[in-house]
């Protein structure tokens, strides 16, 4: 008798099938991803806004007529984050002069995973997770005298504060 070697490898392959430990074939195995996200608070300025000047030239606003609030976003992985604006202490430009006896108040309204209606500076306010559209306004008024001519800027603060 003649052994055969095709019939022989198809015996010894099912009886690997059939004994208990055998070597089996795996159809199908999963790939594993890890990853983490770092508990975050982006603010992104994306807008510019105009201050102009009341009837009696002795408020500069972005609430006047002519004026337009800045824009910014918050995006947040989180919600243990607060959201705070800063008022300014002076203009970041301005006619000589212009500084003088001057206070200066920011707010903030809020859209999107947040909502706020007219914050003032110094509040911190909550935000949600996720995407949080800000429109930011201040306002600087002269205690005595008008503003004088010339060409104004005021920088505010937008903040991401742990809470």
């Amino acid at each position: 008798m003649r052994f055969n070697r095709k019939i022989g490898f198809c015996l010894f392959v099912l009886a690997g099938l059939f004994i208990p430990g055998g070597a089996r074939a795996q159809l199908s195995g999963d790939v594993i991803f890890n990853g983490s996200l770092l508990d975050i608070c982006i603010v992104l300025v994306t807008g510019s806004g105009t201050i102009a000047p009341n009837a009696t030239y002795t408020e500069m606003s972005s609430e006047h007529a002519g004026g337009a609030r800045g824009e910014a976003t918050i995006t947040t992985t989180s919600t243990n984050f607060d959201v705070a604006v800063d008022a300014p202490s002076a203009f970041s430009s301005a006619p000589a002069g212009a500084d003088t006896g001057v206070t200066y108040e920011a707010m903030v309204s809020a859209s999107g995973v947040t909502s706020l209606l007219d914050v003032v500076d110094g509040v911190l306010s909550p935000l949600g997770l996720g995407l949080t559209t800000l429109d930011v306004g201040v306002t600087a008024t002269r205690g005595a005298g008008v503003f004088p001519a010339g060409a104004y800027q005021i920088p505010v603060t937008v903040r991401c504060v742990a809470s």
